[in-house]
């Protein structure tokens, strides 16, 4: 099961902090923050849904051992590139598109597009510092809405497959 009491109580406290600064360079590091926080959260969250699965359903200590090592060389939350990949060798293709055609597709979308906002920005500040202070990163507020998207897709996902596999 997917927690989203931390990644939730970090990103409001990094948005507060945000609010009452009035130090440009420090709202910088908050958004910064906010950002590499919910990515990280994402990727371990994909990891867990895959990893519950698996322990749920398959039998053979052999197998849920290749999930893990599976995960354990995931490095990334695109949803195709990743997560889907991920599912896909767990439960194969014809069960993903199940999968995917039986969950809400707003959420999916909204999901989708989410991750593909974060992937952008997160790889822009992954690989760059701060060198002054003439730049943008979206505000912890604006990380917290994407935060939203993502975990209401993803709680989605992982509650059909509780469904496909329980």
């Amino acid at each position: 099961m997917i927690a989203k009491t931390y990644i939730h109580k970090n990103i409001q406290e990094l948005n507060t902090l945000y609010n009452k600064c009035s130090n440009q360079k420090k709202e910088l590091y908050y958004s910064k923050l906010a950002l590499l926080e919910l990515c990280g959260w994402i990727e371990e969250s994909m990891d867990t849904i895959v990893e519950s699965m698996a322990s749920r359903t398959l039998k053979q200590s052999s197998n849920r051992k290749l999930v893990k090592e599976l995960i354990k060389k995931n490095y990334g939350f695109e949803y195709d590139a990743h997560f889907r990949k991920m599912l896909i060798h767990v439960i194969g293709l014809i069960n993903v598109e199940r999968l995917e055609v039986s969950i809400d597709q707003a959420k999916y979308f909204k999901l989708k597009a989410a991750l593909g906002n974060l992937k952008t920005a997160r790889n822009k500040e992954a690989h760059t510092h701060l060198k002054g202070v003439a730049r943008s990163i979206d505000a912890p507020s604006v990380t917290k809405y994407h935060f939203f998207d993502v975990y209401d897709g993803l709680k989605n996902i992982e509650q059909q497959l509780k469904l496909m596999y329980p």
